[in-house]
């Protein structure tokens, strides 16, 4: 069967079970079987595909008909330009988080010698995204979760990050000694009560990453309580926060004499 007859099977398959994004996933998944490029899968429509790389394709396709994120299917998802290993003891990176990177990093120089905490590191995309942008900066990645730090671990190594990523087990702020020049956070957020509305593909994903709590400020709430005590001067504290959560969070901050701005993402929430 070729390329275009395998994705328009594969699309109405993914369709009829309800998959998010069914085009882009179908696309995505048997670029991976094949070895190539989204874009050459899109450019290569009359292509045969083999009979094994059918097969693969396939099976794979019936996890993803399930409801399994792609990313765990494929094991990677790509993270300001990385490869960023996923397993379902992390979350998957999106491109939400990218943007809080990418906002956090505009604040220093990429020749600084600066020192950065990951709170809440999960795969340590965040992490490793950081200490690639900042040549002289090291990085603490911390995390409750001791089964995602082992993918953090993982992501370091490939990235070849030891000597400059620190992981770290600890609840918060419990085992973390010291002062940086940027706190950031993509931490729990998701109010309990709405975590059985997710999609079937974030369903998949850890609840410890996910659950913010009855407010959704269970983790938020402490991290910020001490951050002022773990901040440099002139420190900045970047959090990525559910829809309506920055603001009440950011007059609480300013409440008690903390600059604060909210930025929507690409999303617009």
């Amino acid at each position: 069967m070729d390329v275009s007859s395998l994705l328009q099977q594969a699309v109405a398959r993914l369709q009829a079970s309800g998959s998010d994004e069914p085009e882009a996933n179908a696309q995505w998944l048997l670029a991976y079987v094949l070895g190539v490029s989204r874009t050459w899968v899109l450019a290569n429509g009359s292509f045969e595909v083999p009979a094994d790389k059918y097969e693969k394709f396939q099976q794979l396709l019936t996890r993803k008909e399930a409801g399994e994120p792609l990313s765990h299917i494929v094991g990677t998802q790509p993270f300001c330009g990385l490869d960023i290993r996923v397993t379902p003891d992390v979350l998957t990176p999106r491109p939400e988080t990218e943007e809080l990177v990418e906002l956090a990093a505009a604040a220093f120089e990429r020749r600084g010698r600066y020192e950065f905490v990951d709170m809440c590191t999960g795969s340590g995309c965040i992490a490793v995204a950081l200490a690639h942008k900042f040549p002289n900066a090291v990085v603490l990645a911390v995390d409750k979760s001791e089964a995602a730090l082992k993918v953090a671990q993982e992501n370091v190594r490939a990235h070849r990050l030891e000597n400059r990523i620190q992981l770290l087990q600890s609840d918060i702020w419990e085992n973390v000694m010291g002062t940086f020049d940027l706190i950031i956070s993509n931490p729990p957020y998701i109010p309990t009560a709405d975590l059985a509305g997710l999609t079937r593909e974030v369903k998949h994903e850890p609840r410890l990453a996910l659950d913010g709590g009855e407010d959704g400020y269970q983790v938020t709430r402490p991290l910020c309580a001490a951050a002022d005590g773990y901040l440099k001067p002139g420190g900045l504290l970047a959090l990525e926060l559910g829809e309506g959560q920055a603001w009440p969070l950011a007059r609480g901050l300013m409440e008690i004499g903390w600059k604060a701005d909210v930025k929507k993402d690409i999303f617009n929430v």
